[in-house]
C-alpha cells in the first residue's frame, strides 16, 4: 500500500465528465435546474472564507489556537481566492467520497459516519474527532 489517497469513484467520474456535466443519478428539481445553467461553478462565500482565514491567520499569529484577537493579518486578494478555491475542491472530494461510502453501504444518504469514514479515506483522520464532538454538541442543541 502506498501513501498516494484513493480517488473516490465519483470524484474520478466528475474529472472524467469535466465541469458542468450531468451526474447519471436523479437530482431534485432545483439541482438539475442549476445544473442546467451552464458550467458556471458553485463558490464560497467570500466573507465567511475571507474572516475563516483572517481568524486562524491572527490566532496562529499571536500564539496560538487558544488565542483572542491577534495580529491584524493581510491577505493578498489571489491568496484568499486560492483558500476559497482550495476549499472549495476539498468540499467536492470530501463529499464525493462520503457518497462512494454511503453507495457501498447501499444506501442513498449521507450521514455524518459516511463523512468521518471518508476523512479517514482521504487521509485527513485528524479531523475525524474534533468534527465528532462538533457533530455531537450539535445534535444535544437543536
Amino acid at each position: 500500500e502506498g501513501a498516494k489517497a484513493k480517488k473516490p469513484k465519483a470524484a474520478a467520474a466528475a474529472a472524467d465528465e469535466g465541469e458542468g456535466a450531468k451526474a447519471k443519478s436523479k437530482k431534485p428539481k432545483a439541482a438539475a435546474a442549476a445544473a442546467d445553467e451552464g458550467s458556471k461553478v458553485e463558490e464560497l462565500p467570500k466573507a465567511i472564507v475571507r474572516r475563516l482565514v483572517k481568524d486562524k491567520l491572527a490566532r496562529a499569529a499571536s500564539g496560538g489556537e487558544g488565542a483572542e484577537g491577534g495580529a491584524e493579518v493581510i491577505v493578498n486578494k489571489d491568496a484568499m481566492a486560492a483558500f476559497a478555491e482550495s476549499a472549495r475542491i476539498f468540499i467536492h472530494y470530501l463529499s464525493a467520497t462520503a457518497n462512494d461510502v454511503c453507495k457501498d453501504g447501499k444506501r442513498q444518504t449521507i450521514n455524518a459516519e459516511d463523512v468521518f469514514k471518508a476523512l479517514d479515506e482521504i487521509e485527513f483522520p485528524e479531523f475525524v474527532e474534533p468534527l465528532r464532538t462538533l457533530s455531537i454538541g450539535f445534535r444535544r442543541n437543536r
